[in-house]
């Protein structure tokens, strides 16, 4: 959707989180009603805890009526109470319209209730499954509260919903699981899943998050014959030999066994690109453009293992850094800075300049790697970034400003790619 513009009935005053809470419990309702699913709750969910002021609310609720009607029986799907397979199998999935006491009975067969385009009425949904010598599964959006009872007679109940933080107001989900040598699973479906039904379903996005998951696998490869490498030539191969002007020293790098871990929970994300990198090779030719990047693998390294950073992946003329902080993430950002200021202006005929991107969120971790929104926004805000630029988010222009340590330049709003909404971005000010 777009951002109106300012004076366009849309009045630009800062919001409370007595706002913020309104507007969820008015998307419960309407999800309540059946005008939202359970994933569309979620995502509105997150923008309005992220709105600023009445123009960013006004723009979750644009589509959604102002007061609340009775939505006539007619108009709406009719309800589904019972779901049941004998020898065969049944689903429901999509937009459909379960009653708030649901059935699922599977005989010898199997059963699928995917709740994530479900109508919910109500702030609660009961659903009773009863699985003879088969199989029932039940699927929910992550950050929906979950409650698995019953009793499994030679059979099994299981509960894998993954641990992230609830859905303010969203509606609970209780089942009671009576399995007789057959199963009952409840799950929620992450990422993972996520996109591999957009790319069945045809989604161009979906191929995309896909593409992007593959290059991970491969890359989880590649990372672990870095380890050992490290390991056998700590310095040597990744660190280079040779005294370089910045004054790091690859034998101050900490051995792989110090390396920091992979952060969990709430992550910030930094990307690194070399500014014009390509011309570079086309203009040094591609020996001495290697032993430039060798070199600003050394200097960012270097600064990363210093600041705590956990060093995601490395791709071409760039990196992806993950920091359990804010703070920590910003300062090694202006540590990069400062390195390759010192270097460039040591060595002015070969700068190399780069350009950096952060951005603070929940990540689906997958391994040693980092996939979802919050990576992607971080690498979209990157790409907006100008030569020798820090480029950070709102969010983490707001965790950080108040603490008086960093300093922000004037705000812009870009356009990323992928992106639905417009997004301020905030250059931090940083000094040789």
């Amino acid at each position: 959707m777009e951002r109106p513009p300012p004076g366009d009935g849309y009045p630009v005053v800062r919001i409370s989180d007595a706002d913020r809470n309104q507007t969820v419990e008015l998307l419960r309702r309407h999800t309540a009603d059946g005008r939202l699913t359970l994933d569309e709750f979620s995502e509105r969910v997150g923008l309005a805890f992220g709105a600023r002021t009445q123009a960013d609310l006004q723009q979750v609720m644009a589509d959604l009526p102002a007061v609340q009607a009775p939505v006539p029986e007619t108009a709406r799907r009719k309800a589904k109470g019972w779901t049941v397979a004998i020898m065969s199998g049944s689903r429901r999935t999509g937009r459909w319209r379960p009653e708030m006491h649901t059935r699922a009975v599977a005989v010898m067969g199997g059963c699928e209730l995917d709740l994530r385009q479900a109508e919910i009425d109500g702030p609660e949904i009961v659903i009773t499954a009863v699985a003879f010598m088969g199989g029932i599964d039940i699927v929910v959006p992550e950050g929906i509260e979950v409650e698995l009872t019953g009793v499994p007679i030679m059979g099994a109940k299981d509960l894998r919903v993954r641990d992230v933080a609830p859905t303010p107001g969203a509606p609970r989900v209780r089942v009671r699981a009576f399995p007789i040598m057959g199963g009952v699973t409840v799950r929620s479906k992450g990422l993972k899943e996520k996109v591999r039904g957009l790319v069945e379903g045809g989604d161009v996005a979906g191929a995309l998050g896909v593409a992007a998951e593959a290059r991970s696998v491969a890359h989880q490869a590649r990372r672990q014959a870095r380890r050992e490498a490290r390991s056998r030539h700590r310095s040597e191969r990744y660190y280079g030999t040779q005294p370089e002007p910045d004054g790091s020293d690859p034998d101050t790098i900490g051995s792989p066994e110090e390396l920091p871990t992979a952060p969990d929970g709430t992550v910030t994300i930094l990307f690194s690109d070399i500014a014009g990198y390509t011309p570079m090779t086309e203009r040094l030719g591609d020996l001495r453009a290697g032993e430039l990047l060798a070199t600003h693998n050394k200097i960012v390294r270097s600064q990363v293992a210093t600041h705590g950073g956990y060093e995601v992946k490395a791709q071409g003329d760039g990196f992806m850094v993950a920091f359990a902080g804010a703070g920590m993430a910003l300062r090694c950002a202006i540590a990069i800075q400062r390195a390759f200021a010192e270097r460039n202006s040591a060595v002015p005929e070969e700068r190399i300049d780069v350009h950096l991107g952060l951005h603070t969120g929940e990540a689906v971790r997958q391994g040693d790697d980092f996939l979802g929104r919050t990576v992607i926004m971080a690498s979209r805000i990157t790409a907006q970034a100008q030569a020798g630029e820090i480029l950070v988010s709102s969010l983490i222009h707001e965790l950080a400003g108040s603490s008086g340590e960093f300093g922000f330049g004037e705000p812009r709003q870009a356009e990323l790619k992928g992106i639905s909404a417009p997004q301020v971005l905030y250059p931090v000010t940083w000094s040789a």
